[in-house]
């Protein structure tokens, strides 16, 4: 299951030739993990604050398939592609508002311990969650 959000390409995301700047496009991916976050009852501010445990960025990939420019709005699917014991790895497909689609991006985080940055499992509550999102394997 796809968790769905959008968003907006502004003036700031966008270099001088009005595309966008190749970077800008991981706050996309960033604002949408925070949306699903959020709804799932692990906003970034709660987890940062009271949370034990982090998620740390340890790998990040995109494909960009057609440019994308100021005004262009966007829905960002995002699902789970993988998850480890002390890692898990999220896949964002990004679609502009034709169903062009416009790229694809990965991102692969890391439990650690806050106190020691050592590796931790997974919460099985967390866990729990992420499994909502699991890309099913093909048949």
């Amino acid at each position: 299951m796809y968790y769905k959000t959008r968003n907006l390409v502004r003036m700031h995301d966008t270099d001088m030739a009005g595309i966008l700047y190749f970077p800008r496009i991981y706050r996309f991916v960033n604002d949408g993990l925070e949306d699903l976050m959020e709804s799932e009852g692990y906003g970034f501010i709660r987890v940062f604050k009271d949370s034990k445990l982090l998620t740390v960025t340890v790998h990040c990939e995109a494909d960009y398939y057609s440019p994308l420019k100021v005004g262009d709005e966007l829905n960002i699917h995002i699902a789970v592609e993988r998850i480890g014991s002390s890692s898990f790895t999220m896949v964002y497909e990004i679609y502009k508002t034709d169903q062009t689609h416009a790229g694809r991006a990965k991102t692969v985080f890391t439990v650690i311990d806050r106190e020691t940055k050592q590796k931790a499992g997974i919460p099985d509550p967390f866990k729990s969650m992420l499994e909502k999102y699991l890309l099913q394997e093909p048949a």
